[in-house]
């Protein structure tokens, strides 16, 4: 059984059904960025990516991810420049080195 998702998620309707999959998108503005949101589900901060680009339909992330995505809502994170891992955001607000436009 999933975690609940926080108040704000639930009223904005976006609850997920962690139970049939998950998918991964890329950020338009920068190819670093992805976020992994259940399937079905609209991607958050879709204006300061520069929009997004499904990747991969039916993702499996690991139980810590999914434990993220039924607290949050979604997981996003910066892909390594070498490919070999990433590194969780938090959100995309503040200033960026990175080219995503913060709005």
């Amino acid at each position: 059984m999933s975690e609940p998702l926080s108040e704000a998620n639930r009223s904005q309707g976006n609850e997920p059904a962690l139970d049939v999959g998950f998918d991964s998108y890329q950020s338009l503005a920068n190819s670093n960025i992805r976020i992994i949101v259940a399937r079905d589900v609209v991607p958050p901060f879709r204006f300061k990516a520069g929009g997004w680009e499904l990747l991969r339909s039916s993702a499996e992330p690991g139980s810590a991810i999914r434990a993220r995505i039924a607290e949050k809502g979604f997981f996003l994170f910066r892909v390594n420049e070498d490919q070999t891992g990433g590194t969780e955001l938090t959100d995309l607000s503040g200033p960026s080195p990175d080219g995503i436009k913060v709005e």
